[in-house]
């Protein structure tokens, strides 16, 4: 049977990245298990900017990571119910919430740094295989959408076709 996104298109193009991102994602958490740590598998790069600064706040993790906001603060209480962080109010301004890495955290990240230097070269050997680079594709495809949005460029195509 065919695929009915696949035969749409570029139109489905998010959902068929967030699909490669899910299947992804889901490949290494059951690698991550098996290693025997506790971070959640879409929370491993929050965890490394973390234990990096060593106290961060919430604002400046979902600026770093250009993730919602709303997303790090039900990530960061995920963290806190797993050991992973400590949440305390900021001492010079007490709406701002702060992060501090756990020892768990420290330890976790120590194991994810090598972890991460292993997919890197995994991924580094499957792109050399289909003779593309992803990442350097995604890098130029965010560019463009940085410079001129979609709304932009569908706005534009639409006064080249009228």
């Amino acid at each position: 049977m065919a695929d009915y996104i696949e035969s749409h298109g570029s139109a489905f193009l998010a959902h068929r990245l967030r699909r490669s991102s899910d299947r992804i994602v889901d490949q290494i958490s059951g690698v991550l298990l098996q290693l025997g740590l506790d971070v959640p598998p879409r929370g491993a790069s929050m965890l490394l900017l973390i234990v990096e600064h060593q106290q961060i706040g919430v604002v400046d993790i979902s600026r770093r990571l250009r993730l919602s906001h709303p997303l790090i603060v039900r990530m960061a209480r995920e963290f806190e119910s797993r050991g992973l962080v400590e949440i305390n109010a900021d001492p010079s301004d007490g709406r701002r919430r702060v992060l501090s890495p756990t020892d768990k955290a420290r330890y976790e990240a120590a194991a994810l740094r090598i972890f991460n230097a292993n997919l890197e070269a995994m991924f580094d050997d499957l792109f050399a295989n289909i003779d593309a680079s992803l990442i350097s594709v995604l890098d130029r495809f965010d560019a463009q959408l940085d410079a001129s949005p979609i709304p932009t460029r569908l706005a534009n195509l639409k006064s080249t076709k009228e």
